[in-house]
């Protein structure tokens, strides 16, 4: 999970260094290809940039298509996505990493519901468990990440650059799994 987590953070700061905000990640837009380069043979792939949008950088945020216009798919999207109407950053695509990540860990994704509203208001209002209680095996420090990474305001999230610091600094030792390697 963080191996391909540090991939996709890779490509997606690259993305986010050119001003492009990809605001419809989700498993479905990932892909595993081989690679002879990668240590594991294979390397996490981002498609489907068929709703990102270019970054204004004098605003400092992506500009707007259509006022009100709710984007993205619901299980991964941020709570600033599902407000609707609100310019968004690369911080969207970080929150939507952090409900990957969450899910790879635990095996579900933190809000689960019986419809599109249902997920929206939990992406807006609650908070995820904390990843330790569904996942006892993760350590403090990956738990603590990916609660950054979900943090409801996008100025309190850190930049894909940052999670790709923090991720490379844990690296694949015992430390990422709580003593499992």
């Amino acid at each position: 999970a963080l191996r391909i987590t540090r991939q996709l953070a890779a490509a997606l700061a690259a993305a986010h260094e050119k001003g492009v905000v990809h605001r419809d990640l989700k498993p479905d837009n990932v892909y595993l290809v081989p690679d002879s380069e990668s240590q594991a043979g294979e390397r996490a792939k981002v498609l489907d940039f068929g709703i990102a949008k270019v970054v204004d950088p004098e605003a400092g945020e992506v500009m707007k298509t259509t006022t009100g216009a709710i984007v993205g798919t619901p299980i991964y999207m941020s709570p600033e996505q599902c407000r609707g109407g609100i310019a968004m950053t690369d911080r969207t695509d970080v929150y939507s990493l952090g409900i990957m990540l969450y899910q790879m860990l635990s095996g579900s994704p933190p809000f689960v519901g019986t419809g599109a509203g249902d997920l929206i208001a939990q992406h807006i209002v609650e908070q995820p468990k904390p990843l330790r209680e569904v996942a006892p095996h993760v350590s403090a420090e990956i738990e603590t990440l990916v609660h950054k990474m979900l943090a409801k305001k996008a100025d309190e999230r850190p930049s894909m650059k940052q999670i790709l610091g923090e991720l490379e600094q844990l690296g694949p030792g015992p430390r990422v799994l709580g003593g499992f390697s």
